[in-house]
């Protein structure tokens, strides 16, 4: 098993850091992907319940293209060590989590499998997020960078 303490040098990135920006960063592109397949109207709305929770595909394909675009910058604020990434994927996680629940019991009402275990693999991924970029090593990493640009900024 995989330790979360980083390592002695500060700078490395932890372990976790690349799934969690890839996991991020595939949201995002399905995202944009699905979008152009809307806007083309080559799929029906509902195809893009696995990507957006709690009904919010219904919204359309901007909602599709909000969603990419913000996966992707978070990609991109996780592997670049912006703290605020950090924050932000945290929020996005648990909301993911609270808007997929009404879902996952919905499914279990109406006996429906496969919204059982897509639904309830979302909630494990997203609170798997959840627990990783709470940890105080990947907190202490993402806060390094803060301290170290205040005081590269003093200088």
């Amino acid at each position: 098993m995989q330790s979360l303490t980083v390592s002695d040098n500060v700078d490395e990135r932890p372990a976790g850091i690349l799934p969690v920006a890839a996991l991020c960063a595939v949201t995002g592109i399905a995202s944009l992907i699905f979008a152009a397949l809307l806007f083309g109207q080559l799929v029906p709305l509902s195809y893009g319940s696995a990507l957006l929770p709690g009904g919010l595909e219904q919204s359309g394909p901007i909602s599709f293209l909000v969603y990419g675009a913000l996966t992707l910058g978070l990609a991109w604020g996780l592997w670049t060590r912006r703290g605020w990434a950090r924050r932000l994927t945290l929020l996005l996680a648990v909301i993911g989590v609270v808007l997929a629940v009404p879902g996952v019991s919905s499914a279990v009402v109406d006996s429906r499998a496969a919204a059982i275990v897509r639904e309830g693999l979302q909630i494990m991924v997203r609170v798997a997020v959840i627990y990783y970029l709470s940890q105080e090593p990947v907190r202490d990493w993402f806060s390094r960078e803060a301290k170290s640009a205040a005081g590269l900024a003093a200088r």
